[in-house]
């Protein structure tokens, strides 16, 4: 019986010519097919796109549709870190420490003596006719930011005119003057305080609290640390209507009563009214201090919100340039 042997596919071999002297062909060489490419331009190793090249403008309508990165300071304001303070900023917090502490030692040693040398004014104030519109027309000067003195006057309106008549005098002379300066801000500077929002990443937390809060936040803020003639600029520059302005400044007057007690806790003498002045300046301290914690606090929260309208910001303005 015969085995059949299988026999393989021959691949096809080109003809190739003989040699002239010789009647062999050389060894066949198998054809490969070769490969069809389409058409392509050739563009560098880096990219095989052309709208990857920065100066293109499939680029830049790219990098323009999409949110900027945040800025290191603003990467350091979402994690938290804080900015590390130079030397000079570290001397004048310390230099204001003691000049507070001082204060605080002069006034408390030299109590009699401090009252007796306001005497003079007390009486001149109390003979001359209209004696209480002086401290109104300086409270109203003082309200205008970098003033600061609101809280002296305060406690001498105490000293010369008691409790009732020196908190009506304090009262009078702070609404005015917050309300001069809260219209004075809102119109004309008022642009000035929106790219202060894009600059100045505090005032621009505290913004947007002022403005998410409303109200409520409103009147905490007057009980806090912030001076009361900052607050009424940053309410008119974020857009605060004026109705809610005025009420939480009315309703901040019960710190200005705090003032004009310790004032009058000055004229008088005896164990008991030092006790009490004592007691409303501590709690004055501790409602101050708790009000900026939480207003802090609020900032803290708002920071994510902030970056990121500042960052749309500049993508706004990325695309103005890119039409104009």
């Amino acid at each position: 019986m015969s085995t059949t042997t299988p026999v393989m596919p021959q691949p096809t071999y080109a003809d190739k010519p003989t040699h002239s002297g010789t009647q062999y062909n050389q060894e066949p060489t198998l054809q490969v097919p070769q490969p069809i490419y389409a058409d392509k331009q050739t563009y560098p190793l880096h990219t095989q796109d052309p709208s990857f090249q920065s100066n293109s403008p499939e680029f830049i309508n790219r990098s323009i549709s999409r949110t900027p990165s945040p800025t290191p300071s603003e990467t350091d304001l979402l994690n938290g870190v804080r900015r590390q303070r130079s030397l000079n900023e570290w001397l004048r917090i310390i230099a204001v420490l003691v000049i507070v502490v001082v204060v605080i030692i002069l006034i408390e040693v030299f109590h009699n003596k401090i009252v007796d040398a306001l005497m003079p004014v007390s009486q001149w104030l109390h003979r001359i006719t209209a004696g209480w519109l002086i401290p109104i027309v300086v409270l109203i000067a003082l309200s205008f930011p970098p003033l600061f003195g609101h809280e002296i006057v305060a406690m001498l309106c105490g000293l010369v005119w008691g409790l009732g008549a020196g908190f009506g005098i304090v009262a009078a002379g702070t609404i005015i003057g917050e309300i001069c300066t809260f219209f004075t801000f809102k119109s004309c500077l008022s642009r000035r305080g929106a790219k202060l929002e894009l600059t100045s990443l505090s005032y621009g937390t505290l913004a947007r609290v002022v403005r998410d809060g409303g109200l409520r936040i409103a009147v905490i803020a007057r009980f806090s640390a912030l001076p009361s003639h900052f607050t009424t600029a940053v309410f008119a520059t974020c857009g605060m209507p004026f109705w809610m302005f005025l009420v939480s400044a009315v309703a901040g007057l019960p710190k200005q009563v705090a003032l004009v007690y310790i004032g009058v806790a000055l004229g008088e003498s005896g164990s008991k009214s030092n006790k009490v002045q004592k007691g409303v300046t501590a709690a004055t301290v501790v409602i101050t201090v708790l009000a900026m914690v939480y207003i802090r606090r609020l900032m803290f929260k708002a920071r994510p919100e902030v970056v990121y309208s500042r960052r749309k910001a500049r993508q706004a303005k990325l695309l103005e340039g890119e039409q104009v």
